[in-house]
């Protein structure tokens, strides 16, 4: 349970883009390999150099102590300065003063032990007081010897080459790594984008499979895939057209019989019905008709609106428009198809309710549409099946209200082929609330 959570919590954290997560897969290796190596080369190592080489200069200083008395201070001096350009100093009859505590770097410490190790006189070492020397100071009876040592001859000095050679090295295999990453990415965002744009009901150009040869099939499966479901569509339009021209002309003769009839109560019931029934079909043929092969173009939703409301004005309906400003908003979209969609959501508000809210509303880069009646409204349980095709609440609905149960459907797919959301909800006035949701 504790590793489950804790995995959850990690997955927040980790990039969700493909190209993000193989970066990170490339990165934290060779980072975790690079502090590995430098931790072995500092630890092993730079720490093994630096120890033989202050062992060196210890054993040398304890040399030139040795030897000193009977060579005297000048000799030594001198061939401290021509064999290992150090510089020996000798201050009689003094005794060793020894500075505040400093911190201890690896210099100090590393030659300390070596100092201890190979004598037992007090001494000082110094690493601090000069950037490229170190002072040691060697307390014996007749006073302090002083050594001023190259700090090239106490720790390696050029250890920092290889770590630097090391990372830019990295760096490099990274870069390269980087950007053969980025060639094999980007058939997969294509294709991703090819398939998003499909969902939207917009066709990309020019995509052709590309890539590794396991992208180039689900590129060629995706074409397919495409192919199969143009062709169902433009199948099921053909079908339906054919129908809708079979039924058109027999009605409209069927209307101008009854027109030419007495006026009297059953031929205009009849001449009512033969209307629905020729709206019905013109429901269904909006149904079945392919909205993608409409082009896109840039609209101002809210003249739009405000036209819709004007053109579906109903005897004994209040329609209220509510929104933020009269400027613009525009929205690129299929005008003919989304003005459909509208209204089909606003004949269903007239038709259920007497006050209608209409809303408008642009932030955050979402545009949304909300209608909403003081109807009866629809219970929540039934909102899924609500936007299904020929489907009829009646129970929470007026049976005596015309209708083929598809306004809402068609809404639905107009709004999904344009990218959006259509959420249903209670509306404050007691009806329902229709709400459409596009990212702009």
């Amino acid at each position: 349970m504790f590793f489950k959570e804790n995995s959850i919590k990690l997955k927040n954290f980790l990039p969700k883009g493909l190209y993000s997560r193989s970066l990170l897969i490339i990165i934290v290796p060779v980072v975790v390999l690079q502090g590995i190596l430098t931790f072995v080369f500092l630890d092993r190592h730079w720490q093994l150099v630096t120890r033989k080489l202050s062992s060196a200069v210890a054993s040398e200083i304890a040399t030139f102590i040795d030897v000193a008395p009977s060579l005297g201070i000048n000799k030594i001096a001198q061939l401290s300065k021509d064999f290992y350009d150090v510089k020996v100093n000798f201050i009689s009859n003094q005794k060793l003063t020894i500075n505040p505590p400093k911190p201890i770097n690896l210099v100090e410490s590393t030659l300390s032990k070596e100092l201890s190790r190979t004598m037992e006189n007090s001494f000082w070492v110094d690493a601090h007081t000069y950037e490229k020397r170190v002072i040691v100071q060697i307390e014996k009876t007749e006073g302090i010897y002083e050594f001023i040592i190259p700090r090239r001859n106490v720790y390696a000095t050029n250890s920092h080459i290889f770590l630097v050679w090391m990372v830019i090295s990295s760096l490099l295999l990274v870069s390269v790594a980087v950007i053969f990453m980025r060639q094999q990415i980007k058939p997969i965002e294509k294709l991703s984008k090819a398939a998003q744009q499909f969902g939207l009901g917009k066709k990309m150009e020019n995509f052709k499979p590309s890539g590794a040869t396991e992208v180039r099939r689900a590129a060629e499966a995706y074409l397919k895939m495409q192919e199969r479901i143009e062709r169902f569509i433009e199948q099921r339009t053909l079908m339906l057209a054919g129908v809708s021209h079979d039924l058109r002309t027999p009605l409209t003769r069927l209307k101008l019989q009854l027109e030419m009839l007495a006026d009297d109560k059953t031929n205009t019931e009849l001449l009512s019905d033969v209307n629905e029934m020729q709206k019905m079909l013109e429901n269904y043929l909006d149904f079945a008709e392919d909205v993608t092969k409409e082009k896109a173009t840039k609209i101002d939703l809210n003249s739009m609106i405000k036209e819709i409301i004007e053109n579906e004005a109903i005897e004994n309906k209040i329609i209220n428009l509510n929104t933020k400003n009269d400027s613009p908003i525009f929205f690129e979209c299929r005008s003919i198809a989304m003005k459909r969609c509208i209204t089909n959501l606003l004949n269903n508000a007239c038709s259920y309710g007497n006050n209608i809210n209409v809303s408008l509303d642009n932030k955050k880069d979402i545009i949304s549409i909300s209608i909403e009646d003081d109807g009866p409204g629809i219970n929540k349980k039934d909102y899924d099946k609500a936007v299904k095709p020929f489907i009829r609440l009646d129970s929470s609905r007026n049976q005596n209200i015309p209708g083929s149960g598809l306004g809402l459907s068609i809404s639905q797919d107009i709004t999904s082929n344009h990218g959006g959301k259509l959420i249903m909800s209670r509306s404050d006035m007691g009806g329902l609330k229709v709400q459409l949701e596009f990212s702009n």
